[in-house]
């Protein structure tokens, strides 16, 4: 039954992912479609386990908290971009070091996300809750 849980987030993070960078063509901040599935799938992965099961049960799987996180975190990395404005009056050399600095706070918190979605799903499997 873990293992349909652990397929029925991949798929909604596929279907998510499908939508949303192909259909929306947004890929959330890194530009990256491996890193929206990734975020995606994480996301719904430990939604599955840490939510209180809601909704019908498809296969043995409640569906509801799966697909709610999956679509949260994608709606929220696609709204995530942000528009890029023509530069001022500024140097591009000061330019780019705001991008590098930019750039390297979103990966900073994207490793810090991946190992947060990680450590939550060793401890959805870890630690003992009552049955529903």
């Amino acid at each position: 039954m873990r293992l349909m849980g652990v397929f029925f987030a991949l798929s909604m993070a596929l279907l998510f992912t499908a939508i949303f960078t192909l259909g929306f063509l947004r890929r959330g901040p890194w530009s990256s479609v491996l890193a929206f599935f990734l975020i995606v799938f994480l996301a719904s992965w430990a939604g599955s386990l840490w939510l209180s099961p809601a909704g019908p049960a498809f296969y043995g799987i409640y569906w509801v908290p799966i697909v709610g996180v999956a679509l949260l975190f994608a709606l929220l990395l696609a709204g995530s971009v942000t528009r890029r404005h023509p530069p001022q009056v500024e140097t591009i050399s000061a330019v780019k070091r705001q991008e590098k600095i930019v750039r390297s706070m979103f990966d900073a918190f994207f490793w810090t996300l991946l190992i947060g979605f990680a450590i939550a799903i060793i401890l959805g499997y870890i630690i003992e809750r009552p049955a529903a």
